[in-house]
């Protein structure tokens, strides 16, 4: 990574920066647990991605940035994810234990609410911590989030989708973690085919066929952004004031039929029909009450225990507009691992994520964890190639739009918009749909 040439320059610059409050103010919140010096649990192999002169020079520079004293930092990541970060954070510890005394605290915090916990008192919060790729603006404009160290080595291990997601203003800001931050298909293969998990319109009538249901939260506006996207509307940014969302070229005819399509295919299978979280989907594949729905990328794990063999996984199927069978599109978005900019040891927790990111513990997440992965190599790895949920949501991502700059405005009209197309008893014409859409339109512009 040529780290040699460049590591000495930039822990020089750190060195000037060097004086920052210290980010843990040494309390244990619940939910955590100082990983300290303990070795890897499990029988888990210590990953080295760097080579042995690569571990010398950062090595080295941790050990100037220690200055004899012990290097402490807070990893914050999920709780389904803890035991494996524990021990991919405690391998990074075994790597540079004869260069400096390390301990890092790993506690519970979902990546949705990371970048307001750390907007909000950012000396108090995690030193590295993953988040979704819709926070990117909101930590990057600020400053609270670093500029990543090793630009060069995580471009070229990354998808150029994940990178230009990690990018704010022309510079890298995260290291980017998982490929697979968005929802697609999931279906018990003894009530559905894989041909028929191709289009939406199959998907309702074997769910009527088996006198079960088919659930999706379109109340979520994460998830009802599909009625508009599928139509052809996009979001594209910022407007100049660079407040105020922006748009493709869409055309609002085309956007209505789309949504007007859902919102009467909901209707006409409303008994079949469930507008509910994800974790529902789970339920009522255990309970034995539902044949479909629409997941997230986290629910993977909890459905494949559920159904077993009979898990089924695919794209979001096609749904007939005016005749024509349209691919559903949906929001694709990314999870990154982020510096704080208020770091006491900024260079220990730049070559930490760097780290936590690289192919080798993707690829373990991976396994572990059924994340898919950001890494080109783990992407195209037999693991990923073979398993079938991977597989369908990283294609998913190629018919879907970025969850990159989204204004906070955004969420609540679509939420509305789809809890008016998942109402039955609404009359769907065509002026009463369209005048619903330029309302949610006009809201996230919030004219």
């Amino acid at each position: 990574m040529n780290a040699k040439r460049i590591l000495a320059l930039v822990f020089a610059v750190l060195m000037v920066v060097g004086c920052l409050t210290a980010c843990n103010d040494g309390n244990t919140p619940a939910g955590t647990d100082p990983v300290g010096t303990q070795p890897a649990t499990g029988g888990q192999t210590t990953f080295v991605p760097w080579s042995a002169e690569d571990i010398a020079d950062l090595g080295a520079n941790i050990q100037k940035e220690a200055a004899g004293n012990k290097v402490t930092l807070k990893v914050w990541q999920p709780e389904a994810a803890q035991d494996v970060f524990k021990a991919q954070v405690a391998d990074f510890i075994e790597i540079f234990k004869d260069y400096a005394e390390i301990e890092i605290e790993v506690a519970i915090q979902g990546e949705g609410d990371a970048g307001a916990n750390v907007l909000s008192d950012p000396n108090t919060a995690a030193d590295v911590f993953g988040f979704a790729s819709d926070q990117i603006m909101k930590l990057a404009k600020p400053g609270a989030v670093a500029e990543v160290m090793f630009p060069n080595e995580v471009k070229s291990m990354n998808t150029e989708a994940s990178v230009n997601a990690a990018t704010y203003d022309g510079k890298l800001v995260a290291y980017p973690e998982v490929g697979d931050n968005s929802y697609f298909l999931c279906y018990d293969k003894r009530d559905i085919t894989a041909d028929q998990a191709k289009s939406l319109e199959a998907v309702f009538e074997a769910c009527k066929t088996a006198n079960k249901r088919f659930i999706m939260n379109n109340g979520d506006g994460y998830f009802a952004c599909m009625f508009l996207f599928t139509g052809g509307l996009e979001t594209n940014g910022l407007e100049e004031d660079g407040e105020t969302q922006k748009f493709n070229d869409y055309d609002i005819e085309q956007v209505t039929a789309s949504v007007q399509a859902f919102a009467n295919l909901f209707k006409q299978y409303s008994a079949n029909f469930e507008a509910n979280k994800t974790s529902a989907v789970v339920d009522g594949f255990k309970n034995g009450t539902t044949a479909a729905g629409v997941i997230g990328s986290w629910d993977v794990a909890s459905a494949k225990a559920a159904l077993g063999e009979n898990a089924g996984f695919a794209v979001l199927p096609t749904i007939n507009i005016n005749g024509t069978d349209t691919p559903i599109k949906n929001m694709f978005g990314y999870k990154f691992i982020g510096v704080n900019s208020q770091s006491k040891f900024p260079y220990t927790a730049q070559a930490l994520a760097y780290y936590l990111s690289n192919e080798e513990c993707q690829q373990e997440r991976a396994e572990q964890l059924e994340w898919g992965p950001s890494n080109v190599n783990v992407a195209n790895s037999d693991y990923v190639k073979n398993s079938e949920s991977m597989s369908a949501i990283l294609a998913q991502a190629e018919n879907s739009v970025p969850q990159t700059i989204i204004v906070g405005t955004f969420w609540d009209p679509c939420a509305a918009l789809g809890g008016y197309v998942g109402e039955k008893n609404n009359d769907f014409t065509t002026e009463a749909v369209k005048a619903e859409v330029e309302k949610c339109i006009n809201n996230i512009l919030d004219l």
